[in-house]
């Protein structure tokens, strides 16, 4: 690639979002240790259970910014006046939203719930609050940006909590470093909620038409059913281990879960940038060239997926060197990074769905899964005294949830259906190397572990040379990403 090409290429906005990610991905990488280290195991659980709170709160939101996002994205993509309608009535959701918790809030402060005094969440409860509304807030802007490809606010969002976190790393620990985190949230959301609303492409007029409102509604609860079903099983797995075990056992859960988020950051950047473009890529396909499409995004982002538990399985020897305290967290994070893989596995499928309104049929089997996720976790709680197998819950959860999607993929879009098509939602090419992996991790048998490891790279070079062209087609064509 020429000099000239190279420049164009980091001038590119798309290329520069992905970078800009990857550093923040760094940046979250080392705060995951960081607050780990200082905070100790006791005040991470802390950390860990106050940060479940936000996620209920934020989960839990009428599914109003992930309505937004897709009429953005479809129906309203060409009527202005439509687009500034719809961003106007999600935000009168989202304070009936902020109203309704705040209620709930003040009515838990007069109740004396053990939990809640397990982790001192009343010291904590209205900072939690203010930074569940304000994120709740900022996600509304953040479809608009995104569907408009205006992506450096975004980027100015993603990196300034990370960053003021970093920083307020190094001001105290323990209880103290624990309100300083919880400061740092809020002023890095109020500052980029400003920065979104300063000349925000979509205009906000101060006025609610209740029709659309409901529509609004009414498409965000499918939608909420679908995508929060899927949080909440995460969710609900971390709270069985906040109720269950003691407050240092989910400070090592919290340790794990957070290390494998960061890892999966790498992922998330991809599919947050391409996501608004499937939907419409999908809705102009048809027949055999749309199933090759979908086929295209299931094969490489799942092995990408995969690829990533492998290499960060090869850093965790140097994380616990920083941090010894948190290697009780190793099978917990093993387990994680596999259940996060597994998901990833249904991206191009799910996106075919939202793309065809099929939000209802994707948010039933996911309120099966989570469902069948509780039981797991109740079951496993009833009859281990490990915390860490816990985290099996979410691996057969997504494994079932993966069969079922692909089981109605096949029935309405291929036409076929029975075992085949249950068959066809199993690439063993990956998932045999990683129950290796898995079964090396649980004996402590490293020559199983580099078996492991030996098998995903055999069983997969076509896939390594066809990521190696994507990339280069994409850094020869950076305009392949604009949604």
């Amino acid at each position: 690639m020429k000099l000239f090409s190279v420049v164009g290429v980091l001038k590119n906005r798309y290329i520069q979002f992905i970078f800009s990610r990857y550093f923040i991905y760094v940046i979250q990488f080392a705060n995951s240790i960081l607050i780990a280290k200082y905070l100790g195991p006791y005040y991470l659980g802390i950390w860990g259970f106050l940060s479940l709170v936000i996620q209920y709160l934020t989960q839990f939101n009428f599914g109003i910014p992930h309505a937004l996002n897709v009429k953005l994205a479809t129906s309203a993509a060409s009527d202005e006046a439509l687009q500034d309608k719809v961003l106007s009535n999600s935000i009168f959701l989202i304070l009936l939203h902020s109203v309704f918790i705040l209620f709930i809030l003040s009515l838990l402060s007069w109740i004396d719930i053990p939990i809640l005094k397990k982790y001192h969440f009343n010291q904590y409860g209205y900072m939690v609050l203010g930074v569940a509304i304000l994120q709740n807030l900022n996600q509304l802007f953040i479809c608009v940006y995104r569907v408009k490809n205006l992506l450096r606010p975004i980027i100015f969002y993603q990196a300034l909590m990370p960053v003021l976190s970093l920083l307020v790393c190094f001001l105290g620990t323990t209880k103290m470093l624990l309100y300083a985190l919880l400061i740092s949230q809020l002023v890095s959301y109020v500052l980029s909620l400003i920065v979104f609303m300063y000349k925000a492409p979509v205009n906000i007029k101060w006025t609610v038409n209740l029709p659309l409102s409901w529509d609004i509604l009414k498409k965000g609860m499918a939608l909420l059913l679908y995508n929060g079903s899927f949080y909440f099983i995460m969710i609900v797995t971390r709270t069985a281990v906040s109720i269950y075990f003691g407050v240092k056992e989910l400070g090592y859960f919290s340790f794990a879960l957070n290390l494998a988020q960061a890892t999966f950051l790498a992922l998330d950047t991809i599919s947050f940038l391409i996501f608004p473009k499937l939907i419409n890529k999908f809705k102009d396909k048809e027949g055999n060239e749309l199933i090759a499409n979908v086929e295209f995004v299931r094969k490489h982002y799942s092995f990408v997926a995969y690829l990533l538990i492998f290499l960060s399985l090869l850093c965790f020897p140097v994380i616990l060197v920083l941090t010894p305290e948190y290697a009780n967290s190793y099978k917990s994070f093993v387990l994680l990074s596999i259940s996060m893989a597994l998901l990833s596995g249904s991206f191009g499928i799910s996106t075919l769905f939202v793309a065809f309104g099929r939000e209802l049929l994707l948010g039933k089997i996911a309120l099966a899964a989570l469902l069948l996720n509780t039981l797991i976790v109740w079951g496993i709680c009833s009859f281990s005294a490990n915390f860490y197998m816990i985290a099996l819950a979410p691996i057969a959860t997504y494994f079932v949830y993966c069969i079922l999607l692909s089981f109605y993929y096949s029935k309405l879009y291929l036409n076929t259906s029975g075992s085949r098509s249950i068959l066809s939602a199993l690439d063993w090419k990956l998932l045999f190397p990683v129950a290796v992996l898995l079964a090396g991790v649980f004996s402590e048998f490293l020559l199983i572990q580099l078996a492991a490891y030996i098998l995903i790279i055999l069983l997969n070079l076509s896939k390594f040379g066809s990521i190696s062209r994507i990339m280069k087609n994409v850094m020869n064509n950076p305009g392949s990403l604009k949604i």
